[in-house]
């Protein structure tokens, strides 16, 4: 044994696209990396439900920081970074 833990897999940007398309009701296609997800309708409610739900899944996605950037290129890093703080993940990506 190493003694290394593994890291947890990386959120994707295509797992944070699902989940902000499904919160959306729209297809993921509409949504780019880099498109301002205020602009296409996510209020700070939708935000809000987004962020519970990752939480609960074991990732601490902070409003704030979610809040302050919101785009799927910005949100994949920033829960990506949540996973690596807490450790080894259990399905390694956020709920839709």
């Amino acid at each position: 044994m190493s003694g290394t833990r593994p890291q947890p897999p990386a959120v994707t940007t295509d797992e944070v696209r699902d989940s902000v398309a499904a919160v959306l009701g729209v297809p993921s296609a509409e949504i780019g990396d880099d498109t301002d997800l205020v602009g296409l309708g996510l209020d700070s409610l939708r935000m809000m439900r987004l962020s519970g739900r990752w939480r609960r899944s074991g990732l601490k996605a902070d409003f704030g920081s979610l809040a302050a950037e919101p785009t799927v290129r910005a949100w994949a890093r920033c829960l990506s970074r949540a996973a690596a703080e807490a450790g080894p993940a259990g399905d390694g990506g956020p709920q839709r």
